[in-house]
């Protein structure tokens, strides 16, 4: 058995030895960050060369590379962070500031520690959060967060933390505090019960309350182009969904965008008759006017739009880049450079809802997440279990994709579902989370570990803490099997949908170029960046994979 001072030459050294131990991990993933950004714009592998031309690659390469470094700098000041923190005895210093603050028992104490700590960390990574929202992602086009949905969100995410994690905790200490030997085991149970829960109630309650879900419509819909930064962002790349409350009105199309005066009052942004004429309108305030007499807005194809003297004080370069006039539609009009076109949401509804009850999918709901609000990227997963499942595809994904490279992502999702890739993952974590609790329980007041972060007397909370510190080696070894797994699973989820239908081959492979370009995702990562950190496999493994699969099942329709 160690001694108080496991090293024999005091507590300093033990407490380097420590922190020697605990920094392997993070100088193998610094080393892997370094060698994935010396790849960066080296040959593009041939089963990958057409998705970019010469200048979308050079724009690529930049995104990564300053993706990359932002990451190393992140990485470096959080170590600086936690080894001035622990070698000038913050978490000694720490606890006898809470306990000072007579708050009353060990539980409460606890609480004040772990809220402090939290608060602290959310605090000092906020900068670079906020440089990689309005800055890196802006500087590349895919930033749409507004300061105001920006801080919305955290202080969102702040308040499920004391609603949800504050009673987690508080329990988590009681039971150690009050339970003795078999407290761990009580601790994994009620925190197991917590995340089967949150499973289930994740896609009906926790999703919606940070994102815009609305059901996918019949019918058709109208979407406006990507506009440049000379018009109103929240006219750009916007999904109009027909509403149909009331069917004996003039048509009216309606989108769920927040970006635009008036949303936070419950206004809604559409495209209706004003006054006889088509327009783009929240309320009374016209945005765009149509430039053409149209009789059927969704089968008159491309459709020009023009800006009124409103939609013109909407763009980011007015003053304060907000609409503050309440024009009428015969403002003057500015030059055309906005237009809609018209999709068939209800058609592709409709596929996918034939292709998930053939898959065993049943019961699914198709929700479509107003994505485009906060970023350009793209994405489609389907979550829940029984009736809670939902498909959910982000608005930005529409417009970029066919309705049958859609539904072939979507047999790659589903696939994830029907091969128990979701339910295997569950359980791992179950699995996990008992052997963690168990040497949680062993180790809490180790007086071997508190010793090595100064903490002369090792208590329930405190203890949890340094706990943490030290299971996070295990965490790294841990976590790469369970990444090579994720790995191989997306393989499954590929070839899945392969089976699923013939074609789902070549139409996957062109919706994960598209996405990839989108993206302006690295196509040249390092292996070692890759083993440790990607939860995919590179694009040119998985494009092959799956046309070497594709073609060993459908010789008779092999791809190229």
């Amino acid at each position: 058995r160690m001694a108080e001072d496991p090293s024999g030459s005091g507590p300093l050294r033990w407490a380097l030895t420590v922190a020697a131990a605990l920094l392997v991990p993070d100088l193998i993933s610094l080393v892997a960050q370094l060698l994935h950004r010396s790849r960066i714009g080296s040959q593009v592998p041939d089963e990958l060369q057409g998705i970019y031309d010469p200048g979308e690659y050079d724009t690529s390469s930049k995104y990564t590379k300053a993706k990359t470094d932002l990451s190393l700098i992140r990485h470096i000041y959080d170590l600086a962070v936690l080894l001035v923190f622990w070698f000038s005895h913050g978490f000694p210093w720490l606890d006898n500031f809470c306990i000072r603050l007579g708050l009353g028992g060990e539980a409460v104490t606890g609480l004040a520690y772990f809220g402090i700590l939290t608060l602290g960390l959310f605090v000092l990574g906020l900068p670079f959060d906020i440089y990689t929202t309005f800055v890196l992602e802006e500087r590349f086009g895919f930033n749409k967060t507004t300061p105001y949905t920006f801080v919305k969100d955290r202080l969102k995410g702040l308040a499920l933390a004391v609603l949800v994690g504050a009673p987690l905790l508080y329990s988590t200490l009681w039971f150690f505090l009050s339970v003795g030997p078999s407290a761990w085991l009580w601790v994994f149970l009620t925190l197991t019960i917590f995340q089967l829960l949150v499973v289930f109630l994740l896609p009906a309650v926790i999703l919606p309350l940070f994102l815009e879900m609305d059901p996918l419509p019949e019918g058709t819909a109208l979407v406006t182009n990507k506009t440049d930064k000379g018009y109103p962002e929240f006219l750009s790349g916007r999904f109009f969904y027909r509403d149909t409350a009331d069917a004996e009105r003039s048509p009216v199309w309606t989108t769920t965008d927040r970006r635009f005066q008036g949303a936070s009052q419950g206004a809604k942004l559409s495209i209706r008759r004003v006054e006889g004429q088509w327009s783009i309108a929240e309320g009374d305030a016209v945005f765009a006017t149509l430039a053409a007499p149209a009789a059927d807005l969704a089968a008159e194809g491309r459709l020009e739009w023009c800006l009124t003297q409103a939609g013109m004080a909407a763009t980011p370069s007015a003053a304060g880049g907000a609409a503050t006039p309440t024009p009428s539609p015969k403002d003057p009009l500015v030059s055309p450079g906005l237009w809609t076109t018209s999709a068939n949401v209800g058609s592709l509804r409709a596929k996918l809802l034939r292709l998930a009850e053939r898959l065993g999918y049943h019961g699914a709901s198709i929700f479509v997440i107003d994505g485009s609000t906060r970023s350009e990227h793209s994405n489609a997963f389907c979550t829940g279990f029984g009736r809670f499942r939902r498909i959910c595809l982000f608005d930005t994904l529409l417009p970029l994709m066919s309705e049958d490279e859609i539904v072939a992502v979507l047999g790659h999702e589903i696939g994830h579902d029907r091969l128990f890739h979701v339910h295997t993952r569950l359980v791992l974590g179950i699995l996990y989370s008992f052997v963690m609790f168990f040497a949680l329980g062993k180790f809490l007041t180790s007086k071997t570990i508190s010793s090595a972060f100064f903490v002369p007397s090792p208590n329930v909370y405190v203890g949890i803490v340094l706990f943490s510190c030290v299971w996070s080696i295990v965490d790294f070894m841990v976590n790469i099997p369970l990444i090579m797994m994720s790995r191989s699973n997306e393989f499954a989820a590929d070839r899945y949908s392969v089976d699923a239908d013939p074609a789902h081959g070549a139409l996957l492979s062109s919706a994960l170029k598209k996405l990839m370009k989108k993206s302006k995702a690295n196509l040249t990562p390092h292996p070692l960046h890759v083993f440790l950190t990607y939860s995919h496999p590179p694009l040119d493994a998985r494009l092959k994979a799956m046309r070497d699969y594709h073609n060993a099942r459908h010789p008779q329709a092999s791809m190229s």
